[in-house]
């Protein structure tokens, strides 16, 4: 058992690797009268392309296939089904799927053991038939066309797919209905036997518990269980290039109000900094220009270009960083402008970075006064860079001027791609 300290913050996560390769992670905190879980496999909607477990050639498996996986996951051979056996406790459940990962949970106050063991027997134990598997089609489906019809869904597909040639975060988590009418009991169980592998996967705990009792039940519960060895999964590697696919594009839907999308392309191949760090100064950046209290802000308003502040988007694509500026206007051509022109001669004040390193100390504070958030920043931090950041007040204390005007120097701002949604 090891204990990760975070620095300046008087806190720990406790962490233990069993001998099957799971990951489990726990912070226990006396006062909290709820329990937040999560079990993750790093499997998520890029990965469609790998050597499966057992096998020495490069497999491609349709898009949308790790969100399917969850959905039958999530469903079992025999009764009580998840969201009835966790009810029984008073807890909730829940299943999510990322561009980079597949999270099965649960919230509740009570019975914490048994509903961690039972979290694992059922995401540890499929089942999937040809039956199931058709079935389930036609629910993803209904989903599919659910956000088809939604007019954000839509805009953030088309920032993807307008800026991204190879990179597989161009293509939709959820997939597509040719996509999801390829996917086959065979193929669920070639994605699942090699990305839902413990060596794979990470547990988290937080909340108000008994840490040595809960660690023993979990052991017992893994030694019963038997697994094939696994090596380091081969994933495809992908060029991408700089530019973007398409730079403006009108999309005509229902919507209200038309819908833009300011969207950047910056390239990370030839990035020397800090990953962590970086992400950290293009939020400040970008957040310094366009937030509700910047004079960009302030004076859209008052030409009535917006009526609410812009929304920003921050998203790691590997290769690649992409930063999304969204907001709802019927002058989509005039904000258009406005960005571009803040945007060709960026000046950030030390009083303004002062301000914003203060924000994000005082959040990063705050984030252990509630244990999903906490469980969150674990998840995060290790689907980012499978590592816990113990130290991440003074990598905000260390932020400073001088780099970032080396940043804003070097910042690549010319590949970019326009979404309008209008009627």
């Amino acid at each position: 058992m090891e204990r990760i300290r975070l620095k300046q913050i008087n806190e720990e996560i406790i962490y233990e690797k069993l001998e099957n390769g799971l990951d489990i992670y726990l912070y226990n905190k006396e006062g909290i009268t709820n329990n937040y879980v999560t079990f993750t496999t790093k499997f998520g909607s890029i990965y469609n392309e790998f050597v499966p477990l057992g096998e020495s050639k490069m497999k491609k498996v349709p898009y949308g296939v790790a969100h399917f996986l969850e959905h039958k996951v999530f469903a079992q051979k025999e009764d009580p089904q998840p969201e009835e056996f966790f009810s029984k406790s008073g807890a909730l459940c829940n299943a999510y799927t990322t561009f980079k990962n597949t999270t099965y949970l649960f919230s509740g106050p009570n019975n914490l053991k048994e509903n961690v063991l039972y979290l694992l027997d059922y995401v540890q134990s499929p089942y999937f038939t040809e039956e199931n598997v058709e079935s389930e089609k036609g629910i993803i489906t209904q989903e599919i066309h659910m956000c088809d019809d939604n007019p954000t869904d839509v805009m953030y597909e088309y920032i993807r797919k307008n800026t991204f040639f190879n990179n597989p975060f161009k293509d939709s988590i959820i997939g597509t209905t040719s996509d999801i009418n390829k996917i086959t009991k065979e193929i669920l169980f070639t994605c699942y036997n090699t990305f839902y592998h413990p060596n794979n996967m990470f547990l988290v705990i937080t909340g108000n518990f008994n840490e040595e009792e809960l660690l023993n039940a979990i052991k017992e519960n893994q030694m019963k269980k038997q697994f094939k060895n696994e090596k380091k999964i081969k994933l495809k590697e992908y060029k991408e290039p700089d530019r973007v696919v398409k730079s403006k594009e009108v999309i005509k839907m229902d919507t209200p109000v038309p819908k833009v999308s300011y969207n950047i392309k910056i390239p990370l191949e030839n990035q020397k900094m800090d990953i962590r760090k970086y992400n950290l100064y293009l939020f400040i950046i970008f957040s310094s220009l366009f937030d509700d209290t910047s004079d960009f802000d302030r004076e859209a308003k008052n030409e009535n270009l917006i009526t609410n502040s812009l929304y920003f988007n921050l998203l790691n694509c590997d290769t690649h960083a992409l930063v999304s500026l969204i907001n709802e206007t019927i002058s989509y051509d005039k904000l258009v402008d406005k960005i571009e022109n803040t945007l060709k001669n960026i000046s950030i004040k030390e009083e303004d970075l002062d301000r914003k390193k203060k924000v994000l100390i005082s959040n990063e504070l705050f984030s252990f006064e509630n244990i999903e958030v906490i469980n969150d920043m674990i998840v995060d931090n290790i689907i980012f860079n499978n590592t816990i950041e113990n130290n991440m007040i003074d990598l905000l204390k260390s932020l400073n001027i001088e780099e970032l005007n080396e940043v804003i120097s070097n910042l690549n701002l010319e590949n970019k791609a326009v979404v309008i949604l209008k009627k």
